[in-house]
């Protein structure tokens, strides 16, 4: 059982770190992508999707370890702050559409955008998943993950 558990805390170790690359992968090609050819959109759409999943099993991986309350608490935060970035920029643009096709292109006036979830997506959610990040390479690095 000790060792079960133990592959669960390493697994969750090393979601972490993948996700921590994507991350710096998604966001470097978001500011870099009219810039430089070598990032492109195809780039962006398979990193933002293994974001996702990588979010999705932190989740579920840190609900099943047996570590610290606190450390459960960073390693989740960057989860579901990975996974709703993701989801949150795929809502905004699905809702935008929704709305445009239900009520017209004026629909928005001035406003000329849904306003919610694309402060969920680019606000929110990149601090909470670099909170999620910088407390759980904290708690890594003095050793306090357990």
């Amino acid at each position: 059982m000790e060792n079960k558990k133990n592959k669960i805390e390493k697994a969750a170790v090393a979601v972490f770190w993948l996700l921590f690359a994507f991350s710096v992968l998604a966001l470097a090609n978001i500011f870099l992508m009219n810039m430089i050819d070598l990032f492109n959109r195809y780039v962006f759409f398979i990193s933002a999707f293994i974001l996702l999943c990588l979010g999705i099993a932190l989740i579920v991986l840190a609900v099943k370890t047996k570590f610290r309350k606190i450390s459960k608490s960073f390693l989740i935060l960057t989860g579901s702050a990975a996974a709703g970035m993701v989801a949150g920029a795929v809502l905004h643009n699905l809702v935008y559409a929704l709305f445009i096709k239900l009520f017209g292109e004026n629909f928005w006036g001035a406003a000329g955008d849904e306003p919610v979830l694309f402060i969920f997506a680019t606000i929110i959610c990149p601090i909470a998943l670099f909170t999620g990040i910088i407390g759980t390479v904290i708690l890594i690095a003095k050793k306090k993950l357990r």
